[in-house]
């Protein structure tokens, strides 16, 4: 893994960013460990899909890309 970083930003609704704490704090209650951040949550969920969906991952090619484009 690359150890440089990118920042993304990631737009969810008040809702979202409250069950995010919730699942965070009741996961730090249920190991007695300190929570995480939702930075560092975010982060293993794209880490994990990543990981399920890596073996799928196929070369670019270059006309389906232009037909994307002409949608």
């Amino acid at each position: 893994m690359n150890k440089l970083t990118k920042k993304l930003q990631v737009l969810l609704s008040e809702d979202e960013v409250t069950l995010i704490n919730r699942i965070i704090l009741n996961k730090a209650i249920e190991t007695g460990l300190r929570p995480i951040s939702v930075s560092a949550f975010i982060r293993e969920i794209i880490r994990e899909e990543i990981e399920k969906k890596e073996h799928d991952i196929k070369p670019w090619n270059k006309a389906n890309i232009t037909k994307l484009k002409d949608k």
